[in-house]
């Protein structure tokens, strides 16, 4: 847990630098600020994607649980855990739009028009 904390802290610390470091017109820190925003893109994505598998591994294991236990209900169980697994996945692309969007509208650098 601390570990997980330490490099949540260390990714943030990074992107608020590279923040303060982009309001200048040096080459280096916009490209420390774009490298930053990549790298923070593909956690996002990376995270959005783990946090999919978990849960679609979690809603397998329930349906094949419960179907092991009543062979009768597989048909009903295994319709819900489809619909489950739609809803499941919506987070990896949810995740993957938003880094997508980040990415490349420049939505940070003051280009997207907000």
């Amino acid at each position: 847990m601390k570990l997980k904390t330490l490099a949540l802290l260390a990714l943030t610390t990074g992107i608020a630098m590279a923040d303060t470091a982009s309001s200048g017109s040096d080459a280096s820190s916009r490209a420390l600020f774009y490298g930053l925003m990549a790298v923070a893109a593909g956690v996002s994505i990376g995270l959005g994607a783990l946090g999919a598998g978990v849960g679609a591994g979690s809603a397998i294991r329930g349906a094949e649980e419960g179907m092991a236990r009543n062979p009768n209900m597989a048909g009903k169980l295994q319709t819900i855990m489809f619909i489950g697994l739609a809803f499941i996945e919506t987070f990896a692309l949810y995740a993957m739009l938003f880094s997508i969007i980040f990415v490349f509208t420049g939505i940070f650098s003051g280009k997207a028009g907000f």
